[in-house]
C-alpha cells in the first residue's frame, strides 16, 4: 500500500478519523502521513460534512415555506362541500407569531374559491381555541383576489391550537374546518371544562342564561341576560353586527357550533332570512336569545362575545346536552 505523505501530514487527518488502530502508521517521530486506502473515507466524511452544511443552510428556506394543513370538516350535523388548506409561516423574530393562509377548494380541484358570502360582516371568521380550552382568540383574515385569505397572528402562548375556518364559500352552504396547529410546544392535551351556573362574571358585568342543561337533537332556546350593577346593560354595542357572538365546542369530539343571538325585535322578523346587521356604534339589547341545536349529547364549552362600553369581553360558559 503506498503512502501519500504530501496530503496533510499532521495529526489532524488521523484524529479527525480516531485512528488509533492498525490504520495508524506507527512511526517513530510526529511525522505522520495518510495512506492511499484512507482517501475514501475522508471522501466520504467530506461528502457528509458538505450535505450537513447544506441542510443547515436550507433550514430557513424550509420555514419560510411553511407547514401545510388539510382541515377536517368541523360541522356538526353537516357535510362538507369543499375542501380546506391551511399554510402557517413562521414570523421572523417572533417565536409564536404565525402568518395563517387559507383557501378553499371544490373536490377534485386545486384552484382556491375566489368569492365568499358575507356572514356577520365578515368573509371568514378564523376561531382559535388552546388544546386546553382555557385560551379563545376569533379573528378575521383578509381575502385577496387570488382566493386566499391571509392573517397574522401572535399566539399568547406556546402549545396546540384547535384553528376553525368558518365562512360561506360561493353559494355553497356553511363550511367550519378545523386545523390542529402546533406552535412551540405542544401543549396539554386534557379539556379543562369547570361547572359553571347560569351567571358568570366578565369584568363589570353578569351574564346568565336561562339554563346549561339542554336537550340534543332539536332545537333549544337559550335566554340571555347582560346585568350591570345588578341592572340590565345600558352600555352595550353589536359585536359583527349581532348582539353577541356564541362559539359551541363539543369537548369529545371537538364539533363545532355556531350560533347567531338574536334580540327580540329581531325574533319578530322574518325567520326566514337572516336580519340585517345592526349599526357597529348603535345600542345593543341586554337580553337576547340563542337557537340552538346540539346534535350530539356531551359537554361542550361555551364561548359567548359582547362588545360592553369600548371593550370586547367573552363570557365561558361549561354545557351539559342531554
Amino acid at each position: 500500500m503506498g503512502r501519500i505523505t504530501s496530503f496533510y501530514r499532521l495529526d489532524l487527518i488521523n484524529n479527525f478519523y480516531g485512528l488509533d488502530s492498525p490504520l495508524r502508521p506507527k512511526l517513530a517521530n510526529r511525522r505522520r502521513g495518510l495512506y492511499a486506502g484512507d482517501i475514501p473515507k475522508l471522501w466520504s466524511a467530506m461528502r457528509l460534512a458538505g450535505l450537513v452544511v447544506l441542510l443547515l443552510l436550507a433550514v430557513p428556506a424550509i420555514l419560510a415555506q411553511g407547514q401545510e394543513i388539510h382541515g377536517v370538516f368541523a360541522l356538526q350535523g353537516q357535510k362538507p362541500m369543499t375542501d380546506a388548506h391551511l399554510r402557517a409561516t413562521p414570523v421572523a423574530g417572533q417565536p409564536l407569531g404565525r402568518r395563517l393562509d387559507f383557501w378553499m377548494t371544490e373536490p377534485g380541484k386545486s384552484d382556491a374559491i375566489r368569492t365568499y358570502q358575507t356572514e356577520m360582516t365578515k368573509k371568514l371568521h378564523v376561531v382559535m381555541v388552546s388544546s386546553d380550552f382555557k385560551t379563545f382568540l376569533h379573528e378575521h383574515p383578509t381575502l385577496g383576489p387570488d382566493g386566499h385569505l391571509r392573517m397574522t397572528e401572535a399566539f399568547p402562548h406556546p402549545g396546540t391550537w384547535y384553528v376553525y375556518a368558518d365562512g360561506l364559500p360561493k353559494d355553497l352552504n356553511h363550511q367550519v374546518f378545523r386545523f390542529d396547529l402546533e406552535v412551540g410546544s405542544p401543549g396539554s392535551m386534557q379539556r379543562v371544562l369547570p361547572k359553571t351556573g347560569m351567571g358568570v362574571q366578565v369584568g363589570p358585568y353578569e351574564v346568565d342564561l336561562s339554563s346549561v342543561r339542554l336537550h340534543s337533537g332539536m332545537m333549544s332556546m337559550l335566554d340571555v341576560s347582560i346585568l350591570k350593577d345588578g341592572k340590565p346593560a345600558t352600555d352595550l354595542h353589536p359585536y359583527l353586527g349581532s348582539p353577541a357572538h356564541a362559539v359551541f365546542l363539543n369537548a369529545s369530539d371537538l364539533s363545532y357550533v355556531h350560533v347567531h343571538p338574536m334580540s327580540m325585535d329581531q325574533m319578530s322578523m322574518d325567520m326566514s332570512k337572516d336580519p340585517p346587521p345592526m349599526p357597529e356604534n348603535g345600542p345593543s339589547p341586554s337580553d337576547m336569545m340563542l337557537h340552538i341545536a346540539l346534535r350530539e349529547a356531551g359537554t361542550y364549552k361555551l364561548w359567548l362575545q359582547f362588545r360592553g362600553g369600548t371593550q370586547l369581553y367573552v363570557a365561558e360558559f361549561t354545557i351539559t346536552a342531554i
